[in-house]
């Protein structure tokens, strides 16, 4: 099947939440979020939508054209060009390189050679068919913010796994058990693969995947929870993700621009969680809840 490419280049902040938050919701396995490291101040938010599903890409081209009305700055003009899914797929590979994040986070691709230093924490990621590489600022917000915690034993629920990169920090930093749920099939797949790709068996004693959101918790409720999603998602699912946690449990909450924090604060608040730090990244925001022991 042939595919459209949809992209968007030169983003930042609201327009990215926006553009992100429409092709999540319309394209073909979501939105693809790309940055260049080590300036990751614009993006480019990507998607891809069948090719002869004309309804559809009138209806993204209507979209942006209200987003980029309501936006204080006009978007840019989208970019669209007809792709194969192979070629969809490969084409990606040429704007992945390795790329270090915090201290010891090395994200590496897996068909891209590097020899780690002695305190790398390397995680090879192949984002599959319309997933990006996972260095979104709001992915290294987390990953940031994991390097600062103590994983001995940590059992961890990862809500919008998308790629599995922040499961796979979490393991790879001494988690001993994750659960790693997604909405999107594909985003399932691609994370059972990346599981793979790092060296992990999907043993559910260690390791559970499920499509699914904050309410697919397995039955049982966590220490840790993290949920990397879109602010208006973390604030709906804010019930079912306090219901996840243990007494006494954290949540990361992240993927929120710095105009939204209040409103997710007081969800959070009024699920009985009390928030207790915050991290930003540029316009972006990451927040650590507990709930009360």
């Amino acid at each position: 099947m042939n595919f459209i490419e949809i992209a968007v280049d030169g983003l930042t902040g609201e327009a990215a939440e926006a553009v992100s938050e429409l092709f999540n919701r319309y394209g073909h396995g979501g939105a693809v979020i790309e940055a260049v490291a080590p300036d990751f101040d614009r993006v480019t938010v990507r998607t891809v939508i069948p090719g002869d599903d004309d309804s559809r890409r009138q209806h993204l081209e209507i979209m942006l054209a209200l987003i980029s009305k309501a936006l204080p700055q006009p978007l840019p003009e989208p970019r669209l060009q007809t792709v194969g899914e192979s070629d969809w797929a490969n084409a990606w590979k040429e704007h992945f390189h390795v790329v270090r994040i915090g201290q010891r986070f090395v994200i590496k691709p897996g068909w891209r050679d590097y020899s780690p230093q002695p305190d790398d924490v390397v995680i090879e990621i192949d984002p599959g068919l319309a997933f990006g590489s996972g260095l979104h600022p709001t992915t290294q917000l987390c990953l940031k913010l994991f390097e600062t915690m103590d994983w001995a034993g940590q059992h961890m629920f990862d809500v919008g796994t998308g790629s599995g990169i922040l499961s796979l920090a979490a393991l790879k930093l001494g988690a001993t058990r994750i659960r790693a749920v997604d909405v999107d099939e594909v985003a399932v797949r691609v994370a059972e693969e990346n599981f793979i790709l790092n060296g992990f068996t999907l043993d559910d004693k260690i390791i559970e995947t499920a499509v699914g959101s904050a309410n697919s918790a397995g039955g049982r409720t966590w220490p840790l929870v993290v949920a990397n999603i879109l602010a208006h998602i973390l604030i709906a699912i804010m019930p079912q993700l306090a219901a996840a946690m243990t007494p006494g449990g954290q949540l990361i909450l992240s993927g929120m621009i710095e105009t939204q924090v209040d409103d997710v604060t007081a969800a959070a608040q009024a699920h009985g969680l009390t928030v207790v730090s915050r991290h930003q990244e540029e316009d972006w925001v990451a927040l650590v809840a507990e709930k009360k022991a």
